[in-house]
């Protein structure tokens, strides 16, 4: 897949690009599989919910499962990455977002840039995500709600709600990833941006792909359906953009130390 210039227009307007299965019903059987392998190891990546059984989040697997090895590095996902960025890119970020059936709780609105800059002295937001659905996202099931246009206003210095304890702890890099996010947005304005704006959820099969800016607002709401919603997210940074770290990092399984540039794999 080559992006279209139309395409990389809507981006540049909107903030994401959406992409009706790029992936086989096969490939995505592949990297489901190699999910259910890593769901069941405690390692230091992986995230529960509130009910301390529940699987909310998986980081870093890309360096150990050679399905996600290989993904990142996918053509379609990759040179998509560079085109968009106009630069060559690296793994910043890799993470599996579950949304359990009948378990899986919210993410508040927020920007990621917020993140980035504040926790790993990114110098801009001249980054990008890049999420799979590897189950089908419905109305039902908790699908991401997205403010289209709102990575252009400046927000992340201004009107961002800074959380001082999660679950009754002092924060760490846990609070970043968890339902009470360590930086989220406040309802006036979430209201004043939708009503400007108007929001998208962007629904369809597992094997499509979803670009968005590392600026767009965005959160999703609780999964009481009995449909489980897993979206895979790689973060795509440009090698002009390494973040320059202040004080004690975040583990390396959160944001990577590897600034080496990717290359297309050639199948």
């Amino acid at each position: 897949m080559k992006l279209t210039q139309e395409q990389i227009e809507y981006y540049g307007e909107h903030g994401l690009l959406f992409i009706l299965e790029l992936f086989s019903t096969k490939e995505v059987a592949a990297m489901q599989a190699a999910v259910e392998d890593l769901i069941v190891k405690d390692t230091p990546g992986r995230i529960l919910e509130k009910d301390n059984k529940t699987v909310r989040a998986l980081h870093g697997c890309h360096t150990t499962t050679e399905i996600f090895d290989s993904l990142v590095r996918h053509p379609s996902l990759l040179t998509s990455a560079c085109e968009i960025l106009n630069s060559d890119v690296y793994v910043y970020q890799f993470k599996i977002n579950f949304k359990a059936a009948f378990g899986g709780d919210l993410w508040p609105w927020h920007q990621d840039f917020v993140f980035w800059d504040r926790e790993d002295g990114m110098p801009s937001p001249k980054a990008l995500n890049v999420a799979v659905f590897l189950d089908e996202f419905n109305e039902f099931n908790g699908p991401m709600y997205f403010i289209p246009g709102s990575h252009k206003e400046s927000l992340v210095h201004l009107g961002q709600i800074e959380s001082s304890e999660v679950n009754g702890q002092k924060n760490d890099w846990k609070s970043n990833v968890s339902a009470a996010l360590k930086y989220s947005l406040g309802k006036e304005t979430i209201a004043k941006l939708a009503n400007e704006k108007g929001l998208v959820a962007p629904k369809g099969p597992s094997g499509s792909v979803l670009f968005f800016h590392c600026n767009l607002v965005h959160g999703s709401a609780p999964n009481i359906s009995p449909y489980d919603r897993r979206l895979l997210i790689i973060t795509y940074n440009s090698i002009n953009n390494i973040p320059s770290f202040k004080g004690k990092p975040r583990p390396e399984f959160l944001v990577s130390r590897d600034h080496t540039p990717l290359q297309p794999l050639l199948d």
